[in-house]
């Protein structure tokens, strides 16, 4: 979450092309949006349950990161028009990319509850959302600073329902009924690799973007460092 951040600020500042990053979770973690104020029996329980907490620098509810593939597009907002005609964008590309891997997948037609009516963000659909057979599978959210936008994406490959049950109760239950994952749309659990290059190959052409691999620089690290402590619960 810090490196997002990182990110963010280097190509608000004018310092980098646009970025697709994707990330895994050493361990399950759970996320929170910005404006997100976690109930402290919620965090007791992580810790009881050997679960990390962190903070997003985007919006939206909570998501319990296991195994997924993450990723971030941190990205000059110019062009893009407003949040929902950026979303929509990107949406495309990365529904582009899921038909690469088998699954067909469209824009939710829910709209996002008010605050406070949903803790978990696959509980919520919201028409920024990508669903596959009527149940949302991949949950985004966006932050802007000055003239970047990053917006980060969770594609789970397989849902851990048991944990969330023990983390949320009925909530999960709702949660697992509206949601799904790679998993039950394959037919099989894809490799993160296989994901994660179909979604680059969906971006070329629906953006006629390029990317080029590389590994985060010293000083994206250093950076990160110095904002970590910011997003850790």
């Amino acid at each position: 979450m810090a490196l997002d951040r990182a990110l963010l600020e280097r190509v608000a500042a004018g310092g980098a092309a646009p970025i697709l990053r994707f990330y895994s979770w050493d361990r399950p973690t759970l996320s929170f949006g910005r404006m997100q104020h976690p109930p402290p029996e919620l965090l007791g329980r992580c810790r009881e349950l050997g679960v990390a907490a962190v903070r997003r620098p985007t919006g939206g509810k909570a998501i319990l990161h296991h195994r997924e593939v993450t990723f971030s597009i941190i990205a000059p907002a110019a062009g893009l028009g407003s949040v929902m005609q950026s979303y929509r964008t990107f949406a495309r590309a990365i529904a582009a990319g899921l038909r690469g891997l088998g699954v067909e997948a469209r824009l939710c037609d829910a709209h996002a509850s008010a605050p406070g009516t949903a803790l978990l963000c696959f509980a919520d659909p919201a028409g920024c959302d990508l669903e596959a057979d009527g149940r949302k599978l991949v949950g985004s959210a966006q932050a802007r600073r000055g003239p970047a936008l990053l917006q980060q994406n969770s594609l789970p490959l397989r849902l851990a329902h048991a944990l969330k049950d023990d983390l949320f109760g009925a909530a999960a239950q709702e949660e697992a009924r509206l949601a799904t994952d790679l998993f039950s749309a394959l037919g099989r659990e894809p490799s993160f690799a296989e994901v994660r290059d179909a979604i680059v190959a969906g971006f070329r052409p629906e953006l006629g973007i390029e990317f080029e691999s590389g590994p985060v620089s010293a000083d994206e690290s250093a950076a990160a460092q110095k904002l970590q402590p910011a997003f850790v619960l």
